[in-house]
């Protein structure tokens, strides 16, 4: 129990100054370049939407990715992008909307 403590104490890094210099355009395509240039063709199967300045990085799938192997890529991809741009940044994937058929057709619209 006491090495829950320990973490949960922990500083959250932040993004170091290089990083918030970056305007936001630039920041998404150092993001873009990085994983293209190290992952190759793996790297295509992300969409990348922002990259902000408080190290956020989000991200769409380009085709549905099951949920045992979704969670396992965006850890390696974020731990990747710690590793070679800055240990600040933290990997969000984009929320889907409702695509449940029978609640459009009714007009029920969920609220998140």
């Amino acid at each position: 129990m006491a090495g829950t403590i320990q973490y949960a104490n922990a500083d959250t890094p932040v993004p170091g100054p290089a990083w918030s210099r970056l305007r936001d355009d630039e920041r998404l395509q150092l993001v873009k370049s990085t994983v293209g240039g190290k992952l190759g063709p793996a790297g295509d199967i992300f969409i990348f939407g922002e990259a902000k300045m408080d190290g956020q990085i989000i991200l769409a799938f380009r085709e549905p990715v099951s949920a045992d192997k979704r969670g396992t890529l965006l850890l390696d991809l974020e731990s990747f992008l710690k590793d070679s741009i800055d240990p600040g940044l933290v990997v969000w994937l984009e929320p889907l909307g409702d695509r449940n058929s029978l609640r459009n057709l009714r007009g029920i619209e969920v609220k998140a």
